[in-house]
């Protein structure tokens, strides 16, 4: 991969106009009442969301059932933005997530164009990894380089049927001669030597071009709806941090009230604070920078709690060291300036 493609993470995304020629293949998915089914579209590479986003705009015009997507981004950015556009992001490697198998109806595949460190194609290690996702009859739309086909025409006649290819149009064809490989995932993995040496004629040939309007062609199968495994495998601190905020235990109001409540008072004790109440408060941290006003003084209160060793008891040969808390509290007035050792 060259220099510039490294620096965008191999980010590459589908053109609109390609997507909006892409879901015109599809036909709109019919399942049974709203509630049991639904059409879920998974885009393993997403980027910001936005062509993930068109493309289920576009099925969902045609559905019945509801359509869920679901990304996954490696750039943070990128992954932050996805999240405001589809129903379901994570912030993350593809490699280092828990992903339901045959959850999804539709894989939108357009990986990065690239090697990885042993010298092997990164859009079949994508192929190969993310086939598990789509359930029975689920529709594949791998977006690559017209001659990476020939590197998993094996692995796509063995797990897709119904394959077809499209070229892009022109100009969006010229960077990498891309192409849109349509495909059903077979129940079982079963060798198909005619459809492995159609995928490679079409690597090195000229697969179908779009027309203007094209015809549907594949319908897409619905899944049960409802929540599915899909998570990372690690934790992102930050967006631990985010989940907590929004469903933790501080986001409950009954705890809020109970531990802060609304008619909180200030009090004041009966009798005089005693050394060790104000030791207590010190190693506590509530007299710690804490503004006093009383009788139109202003005082800023200092304290804190330190070990120190004492000598406890002495011989010709021994000497006996043991711990001792040492509490100091100090008081500093804000309007003169005075210092005054309260507790020490």
């Amino acid at each position: 991969m060259r220099l510039a493609a490294q620096a965008k993470g191999g980010f590459y995304p589908t053109p609109p106009r390609v997507i909006d020629l892409v879901a015109q293949l599809l036909y709109g998915a019919r399942g049974r009442p709203r509630s049991a089914d639904t059409l879920r579209v998974l885009d393993p590479c997403c980027g910001a969301g936005d062509a993930l986003a068109q493309f289920a705009d576009l099925v969902r015009d045609r559905s019945t059932v509801p359509v869920e997507t679901c990304g996954v981004e490696l750039h943070r950015d990128r992954a932050e933005q996805a999240a405001i556009v589809l129903d379901r992001t994570l912030a993350c490697d593809l490699f280092a997530t828990s992903i339901a198998n045959n959850a999804f109806s539709v894989l939108v595949l357009n990986p990065p164009y690239d090697w990885d460190k042993e010298d092997k194609r990164v859009e079949h290690a994508f192929l190969t990894h993310t086939t598990r996702y789509l359930t029975d009859g689920g529709l594949l739309l791998f977006i690559v380089p017209k001659q990476r086909l020939a590197v998993s025409a094996r692995y796509l006649s063995s797990h897709y049927r119904d394959l077809r290819c499209w070229a892009f149009p022109n100009p969006e064809r010229e960077v990498f001669d891309q192409v849109v490989l349509v495909g059903r995932r077979k129940g079982e993995p079963s060798p198909d030597p005619y459809a492995e040496q159609q995928v490679r004629e079409w690597s090195f040939g000229e697969p179908e071009e779009f027309s203007y309007r094209p015809y549907p062609v594949y319908d897409p199968p619905v899944v049960p709806a409802g929540d599915i495994l899909f998570a990372t495998r690690t934790v992102d601190p930050l967006a631990a941090v985010a989940e907590a905020r929004r469903t933790g235990l501080w986001a409950s109001q009954e705890v809020r009230d109970s531990l802060w409540p609304a008619d909180d008072r200030r009090t004041r004790p009966l009798m005089p604070l005693r050394r060790g109440h104000l030791a207590m408060l010190v190693a506590a941290g509530f007299l710690d920078n804490l503004v006093l006003e009383a009788d139109g003084q202003r005082i800023l209160v200092k304290g804190r709690t330190t070990k120190e060793m004492v000598l406890a008891e002495e011989t010709e040969n021994t000497e006996v060291y043991r711990e001792r808390l040492k509490t100091t509290v100090v008081a500093l007035d804000l309007d003169g300036g005075e210092i005054t050792d309260i507790a020490a």
